[in-house]
């Protein structure tokens, strides 16, 4: 089978290698299309700090079942639409003995610690695999597992019905976030971004409220939007210095501020209006398994109620030989949305 593999840091090579053989308790699954993830960038330059080359990237993915063996009941077969959660838990660390198995010591995941989902064929754990309907087009299916992070974060962040919400970061993991906050009940979501390809991008999904910190006075911005008040919840997943000042600034008193997006250095965080303000700072890292299937349920309801095309989450679809070039234009900031490999 045809394969994009990592062979050292910012060196990907088209090969020829064996289709996985699969074990008990395993599945073939044949992938259609695979996400390319703001992860896989960090894998790619090298500076992930548990990732190992040479592999085979990609934890995004969609495809049909192959093969399928198992000793246990299940409504899984050959020819099934699937997607799968990529995380890989130790099982025996507090963590892991407690039920926490995505925030496990040793975590670990397909397409970065063992081969993942950019070649044509990849072998998944069966208790890992979830079927979905025909309500999904298989492009949208192949965004379950960033969606999961985006059900994920709000649910870490508490947030019910009418709540205003504030995500700071209008990339693709910052949409979706805002997506599922919409649809979780969110009276108002407003965004903070500066780029303003994204920002446009925003507005396209009906959200009116967007802030540019690089253009207008942004904590002035954010009281006018709240009344002085400050938002319910302000989700950070820029990653930025500025954006996790802005955070703590823009929430209000005993609000909540989630941190999502990864800082390029330890960054420094506003700590005296976490404690005036009485704020509860938590931290959001990928998704439990029943998220991700809660996740899947959510987008078929989305896709069935066409409120959204959901597919204009999606900005590019390349061929396998073009993941290289993908990586580097999502590297360089070009690309608007989502870019999907296709098989």
């Amino acid at each position: 089978m045809r394969a994009a593999v990592l062979t050292n840091w910012e060196n990907i090579e088209i090969k020829d290698v064996p289709i996985p053989e699969i074990g008990e308790e395993e599945c073939l699954v044949k992938v259609r299309y695979t996400g390319i993830c703001g992860t896989d960038l960090h894998i790619y330059g090298g500076h992930h700090p548990t990732a190992q080359a040479p592999v085979i990237l990609g934890h995004e993915f969609v495809g049909t079942i192959e093969r399928i063996q198992t000793k246990y009941p299940t409504n899984l077969k050959p020819g099934d639409r699937v997607v799968a959660e990529p995380l890989i838990s130790c099982g025996i660390c507090e963590a892991c003995k407690e039920g926490n198995w995505h925030v496990c010591r040793s975590l670990k995941l397909l397409g970065i610690h063992t081969n993942g989902g950019f070649a044509e064929y990849m072998k998944v754990s069966v208790d890992k695999v979830i079927k979905v309907d025909d309500r999904l087009s298989d492009r949208v299916a192949a965004m379950a597992e960033p969606f999961a992070v985006g059900f994920h974060v709000n649910q870490r962040a508490g947030v019910k019905n009418g709540d205003r919400v504030l995500v700071i970061g209008g990339g693709p993991i910052g949409l979706i976030v805002g997506l599922v906050a919409r649809e979780g009940g969110a009276a108002e979501v407003a965004f903070s971004e500066i780029n303003p390809i994204r920002i446009e991008q925003v507005k396209s999904f009906g959200f009116t409220s967007v802030i540019n910190p690089v253009e207008e006075d942004a904590a002035a911005r954010a009281a006018e939007l709240t009344a002085g008040e400050g938002f319910d919840v302000v989700i950070e997943v820029s990653g930025s210095q500025a954006g996790l000042l802005f955070a703590t600034q823009a929430c209000r008193i005993r609000g909540t501020v989630v941190f999502v997006g990864f800082p390029g250095k330890v960054p420094q965080v506003n700590v005296l209006q976490g404690i005036f303000k009485e704020l509860t700072m938590v931290g959001s890292r990928v998704y439990t398994f029943s998220h991700f299937q809660k996740t899947v349920k959510l987008l078929e309801n989305m896709a069935a109620a066409k409120q959204y095309d959901l597919e204009n989450l999606i900005s590019d679809v390349c061929p396998l030989d073009k993941l290289g070039e993908s990586i580097q234009t999502m590297k360089e900031g070009k690309n608007l949305g989502k870019i999907l490999i296709e098989f």
